[in-house]
């Protein structure tokens, strides 16, 4: 979970210098904006769900995540509308940065393996 963060954070780092070459401090600090709004709540979750608690039903585990996803959601929508109100960046670089971001998700999966899951791991190598 911590990678794909990791690999968000890159994704911002490369859009902004890029944009600082061509557009100057304006475009790298509203792809940096975008980045941020796509990466805290990313990191949000994953922390949240990095926290395993022991002793909790799949039902629990699984109304946990879905909470969780829902205060991501609210968190986004919440520094998308600080970044429209309070921010003085240009929408279109921050909704782009933002999207790019958020892409990195879905490029993980790709490579991702999703073959084995971590118990099956862990008591392989037991």
């Amino acid at each position: 979970m911590f990678s794909i963060v990791a690999g968000q954070l890159g994704t911002v780092a490369v859009i902004a210098a890029v944009l600082a070459g061509v557009m100057g401090s304006g475009g790298a600090y509203a792809a940096l904006v975008g980045g941020l709004v796509a990466v805290l709540p990313n990191y949000y979750l994953a922390r949240r769900l990095a926290r395993r608690q022991r002793g909790t039903t799949p039902e629990q585990a699984l109304h946990h995540i879905y909470v969780g996803e829902l205060i991501k959601i609210a968190f986004t929508a919440a520094m998308f509308v600080i970044a429209i109100k309070l921010l003085n960046v240009d929408f279109l670089i921050v909704v782009l940065t933002y999207i790019a971001t958020v892409a990195v998700n879905w490029v993980a999966f790709l490579f991702a393996d999703l073959g084995e899951s971590p118990r099956t791991r862990k008591a392989a190598k037991s």
